[in-house]
């Protein structure tokens, strides 16, 4: 049946693909006559064929792309279709997983409450044997409950749970017909005395066997008591192995207050095996595997497959990690998400057969970090299809190798002065002006492009002769023409300054200063080089830069806080070491800003450059001043720290209003990169502690509350006594104070 079903696919596309290489060897044939007819024209008349009719005829032989195109589309959309059914499947096992351990805990829960109530308003009541029957309606609500229990402060403990064959083989004292249990634990009053009271029963109320042993137990110290003791709310402990089945649960407790006073808790314990017949019965397909597991450490809670759930270590049961647990694809799938967020297919290391799987986190309100992780083979869904798609696959490659031959045989011709031309433009665009060897070609637009390219190159190699040749490279790439003329773009500006410049020049030797403002000016402009920022102009002892431009820059602002990060971390460096020999520091202050700027060409007719100007330059300009003001170093907008906050470090200083601008606007110190670990960069360990003080300072200082800004600003100056910018906020506050006492 399969053979049959093969042939006739085959078959089926047997005849287009007969028909695509007919036609394809019919459109050679014309061709091939066409290019002898352009032979004969050419030796009548100079006139060239135009480009337009050796297309016209070359696309005759194209018509296979059609059926190509019809192949590939059917062998897509089926792929898309079928995928898009695994997914939706496997989803909807996943959510279903989700809602059910959800459901289960809070029933639970809502039972405990009720619980804990009737505890809590006769706890008294609870150490009687009457009530026994409370404690069994609540086990029995639910058939994943397990046990139900009450622990007090004075080490009373009163206890109904379910017996079953795993019980029975942990303790050979338990009667073989009972299903049913019953213990209590005397109070720590008993001293030495204290012991354990079991008794079972096969129908609830029918003794079957008791019998007490002597125990030392302590319940205050174990599975969630002391965490619901410290809330005062429920405790869900972490699923543990049960000593007596060997199988996980988890204990679940809620405190207990009598007249104000906490006096123990009520307890449940949650047995996995409904949850775990759920995941075996409500699979996303008949192979797939379905796991609750812990994100933190990959803790197995519960998996379609029961006894893979927990394994024997040494003698001990354990529960299973992803990492340990009893299926090779389980555990490569686990180590692949560590590299990836994403759903994933990958292939099995035991067959080589294609796996998907799904990691899904259960809902954030649900208090703990679970997944839901969901292992399927595709071939449940797409083994047949998948087939046929191969076949399809088949056919599109042999028509396309086909197609490819013919299409080099009847283009190399045509294409061979094209890829010249390609040539010489690249050589033209890197200014490197070599000249490839190439023959004038017959087509007469492609000798238009020739000739055409020709010409530009030779334009700019004479060109370069009279400006530098970064300068002309440059331009070229962001095709701005040689001319004047400014256009608006968002850019971001940076001005570099030198603290206490004059007094420096006049305490240093003309050529001590040259070394070092030659090292300055070097070091600055190669961390704006680095970030591809362009140095427009030295002005005095001052930088100017902007990105963004000739070349538009996708991330400009980023770059710009990354070029004055790395200026001022290298000017540091260069500081140590000039100490080291005995020379004065230099201290550099920067400002940036980002704005709409006008950026072009600007100056005469004979004589111009590429620069920028506009409020925004301005700005920049004055932030680099406010860093006097409030002795920092990188000054920033707010229109930078909007652009950029997620990826940098920055504290807030206060908004300013600078002179040409009527409204505010607040100004940041850029401390580093939030996201690298680049030393020029990178934040620093003493910042990232100053930076969250100082927005809680900030914070208060901007909402008028100036008495505990000013109490903040303090706290930072007892950390850091050496932050300028703490003492500058500080008296800032003092005057806000002084201002506010007086109206």
């Amino acid at each position: 049946m399969t053979i049959a079903l093969d042939l006739s696919l085959i078959a089926a596309w047997l005849k287009p693909a007969l028909i695509g290489l007919a036609l394809l060897v019919v459109g050679s044939i014309l061709l091939l006559l066409f290019s002898r007819w352009i032979g004969r024209r050419r030796a009548l008349t100079p006139k060239k064929p135009k480009l337009s009719a050796v297309m016209a005829a070359f696309f005759v032989c194209l018509t296979i792309p059609v059926l190509i195109f019809i192949l590939a589309y059917n062998y897509y959309r089926n792929s898309e279709a079928i995928m898009a059914t695994l997914k939706d499947d496997v989803a909807k096992t996943r959510q279903a997983s989700i809602e059910n351990v959800e459901g289960m805990i809070r029933d639970v829960t809502g039972t405990l409450r009720l619980l804990a109530e009737e505890v809590a308003a006769d706890p008294d009541f609870f150490r009687t044997d009457k009530s026994r029957e409370v404690l069994f309606r609540a086990l029995t609500s639910a058939e994943e409950i397990d046990a139900a229990f009450v622990s007090f402060e004075d080490g009373y403990h009163r206890a109904v749970t379910r017996i079953d064959a795993d019980r029975r083989r942990s303790d050979p004292k338990i009667p073989p017909t009972a299903n049913w249990h019953m213990n209590f634990i005397d109070g720590f009053a008993s001293g030495a005395n204290r012991r354990r009271h079991r008794t079972f029963f096969d129908n609830w109320g029918h003794v079957v066997g008791e019998y007490s042993v002597p125990t030392k137990v302590d319940y205050r110290t174990i599975s969630g008591y002391p965490a619901a003791k410290a809330s005062g709310t429920l405790a869900m402990a972490n699923p543990e192995i049960n000593s007596d089945t060997g199988y996980p649960i988890i204990n679940m407790r809620f405190p207990l207050f009598h007249d104000g006073a906490f006096i123990g808790c009520a307890g449940m314990s949650i047995t996995l095996d409904v949850l775990t017949r759920f995941l075996a019965t409500h699979r996303a397909s008949p192979h797939s595997t379905t796991i609750i597991a812990d994100v933190t450490d990959g803790r197995i809670i519960a998996a379609s497959e029961k006894k893979k759930s927990v394994r024997s270590v040494g003698g001990k049961l354990q529960m299973t990690r992803l990492d340990n647990f009893a299926d090779d694809d389980v555990r490569e799938a686990y180590r692949l998400r560590t590299h990836t967020n994403r759903d994933i297919l990958f292939r099995s290391p035991r067959d080589g057969h294609e796996l998907s799987a799904s990691f899904s986190r259960f809902p954030e309100t649900f208090g703990h970090p679970w997944e839901a992780v969901v292992i399927t083979p595709t071939a449940d869904f797409i083994g047949q299809l998948k087939a046929t798609n191969r076949q399809i696959f088949l056919i599109i490659v042999v028509l396309s190798i086909a197609e490819l031959f013919l299409i080099y045989l009847l283009s190399r011709r045509l294409s061979q002065p094209i890829e010249n031309i390609s040539r010489e433009l690249k050589s033209a665009e890197s200014l490197s002006f070599e000249r490839p060897a190439s023959r004038p070609s017959k087509i007469r637009e492609i000798a238009q492009l020739q000739s055409a390219a020709s010409l530009l190159r030779n334009s700019l190699q004479s060109f370069s002769s009279f400006a530098p040749v970064d300068v002309v490279r440059g331009l070229i790439k962001s095709g701005i023409p040689l001319a004047l003329g400014v256009e608006t773009r968002n850019l971001t500006v940076l001005f570099a300054d030198l603290e206490n410049f004059s007094a420096h020049a006049e305490q240093s030797t003309p050529d001590a200063l040259l070394e070092q403002m030659s090292v300055y000016f070097e070091q600055v402009s190669r961390a704006i080089s680095d970030e591809k920022g362009v140095v427009d102009k030295f002005i005095g002892d001052g930088i100017m830069a902007f990105w963004g431009a000739p070349v538009a820059l996708p991330d400009h602002v980023l770059r710009a806080c990354a070029g004055a990060l790395r200026a001022v971390r290298r000017m540091e460096r260069a500081n140590a070491a000039w100490l080291l020999e005995g020379k004065p520091p230099m201290r550099i202050r920067v400002g940036v800003n980002t704005a709409d700027v006008l950026v072009g060409n600007v100056g005469s007719t004979e004589r111009f450059s590429y620069t920028v100007m506009g409020d925004g330059v301005n700005v920049a300009s004055r932030l680099e001043g406010m860093n006097k003001t409030f002795g920092t170093t990188i000054c920033i907008s707010d229109s930078v720290f909007d652009a950029v906050s997620s990826e940098i470090v920055a504290r807030p200083m206060r908004r300013v209003h600078v002179k040409g601008r009527k409204q505010e606007f607040m100004v940041y110190e850029l401390l580093g990169m939030a996201r690298s670990e680049d030393p020029e960069i990178g934040v620093r360990p003493q910042d990232k502690r100053l930076n969250g003080m100082t927005w809680v300072a900030s914070k208060s200082f901007e909402n008028g509350d100036f008495e505990e800004a000013a109490r903040r600003y303090r706290e930072i100056l007892a950390e850091f006594p050496n932050d300028p910018a703490a003492k500058a906020m500080l008296t800032e506050c003092s005057s806000s104070i002084v201002a506010t006492t007086a109206r």
